[in-house]
């Protein structure tokens, strides 16, 4: 899909048709729409240089990125008209990382000296904004990092998967929602960069070795009982701090970056080299 290029943290819109996806570039990063249906033609989307981690609302009409100086959570509308909108003020890097279906809380991480990583929501409103008199309002805050959260599809959600070090490695644990009272460990052995399937019954991660795993949920009504995880397939080994894949929203195809393929320089072969040997006799 696209053009070759570094691209790093990547997200496809609810529908599947278009992927906001950031860029490297000489000055920083940009935010670049593609279009899946016609082979990821890919154009520009107006930011502020230093643009990443995009995330769209559940009707597509709206993008939630992090940008700026101090790496803060901005908005702009998803057909890249109008100017782009702080959503807040931190002294601290941010990262946008879910909607959720219902429209009304963005999940976000937040860096702090003295927790790492913690997972924070926002309120908001259905057409994309801040909700009138929301503040941030932390989800999970402890001494170790939490990250990289993704809301359950269900509207409203019942519960955040995301990674965290707390066994001094990344692991992967889904979490209740909105009040976090009970945490049950997904992975076995390490794991980064959950995903929800098309409905809360599969949930999918990386594992150290670079594969992608799947595990099948049970549900109960406060519940939720995973499977041993399973392999799926290997993924091209490119760790670069992003997510290396996402699930597109029928849960039957994944999206994988990859480092593209590159024809080799032209060869040129001589054969019967020695006859092109001429030796030259003493020069006067």
């Amino acid at each position: 899909m696209g053009d070759a290029g570094e691209y790093e943290a990547f997200r496809l819109s609810p529908d599947g048709r278009r992927l906001a996806a950031s860029r490297d570039i000489p000055a920083g990063r940009q935010l670049w729409m593609l279009d899946v249906a016609r082979g990821g033609v890919g154009s520009l989307f107006p930011t502020g240089y230093r643009s990443s981690w995009p995330v769209w609302s559940p009707d597509g009409k709206t993008v939630v990125y992090r940008s700026g100086t101090e790496s803060n959570l901005f908005r702009k509308d998803s057909s890249g008209s109008g100017s782009e909108e702080r959503l807040m003020q931190s002294p601290h890097v941010q990262n946008a990382s879910d909607w959720s279906r219902d429209g009304r809380w963005l999940l976000y991480s937040e860096s702090a000296p003295d927790s790492g990583q913690d997972l924070w929501v926002l309120p908001m409103t259905p057409e994309g904004r801040l909700a009138p008199g929301g503040a941030p309002q932390p989800y999970l805050r402890t001494k170790d990092s939490e990250s990289r959260g993704r809301f359950s599809p269900e509207s409203p959600p019942r519960w955040v998967a995301y990674q965290s070090d707390e066994t001094g490695q990344n692991e992967i644990y889904v979490q209740s929602f909105p009040e976090p009272r009970r945490k049950i460990r997904i992975s076995t052995g390490g794991g980064q960069y959950a995903e929800w399937g098309a409905d809360s019954r599969e949930l999918f991660y990386v594992s150290p070795e670079n594969k992608l795993m799947a595990v099948t949920l049970k549900l109960g009504a406060n519940s939720l009982e995973p499977s041993v995880p399973r392999e799926l397939f290997a993924l091209p080994a490119m760790e670069i701090g992003f997510s290396p894949y996402e699930v597109a929203p029928d849960g039957q195809r994944f999206l994988v970056r990859a480092t593209a393929r590159q024809a080799g320089a032209p060869l040129t072969v001589i054969v019967n080299w020695p006859t092109l040997l001429r030796k030259e006799g003493p020069r006067q």
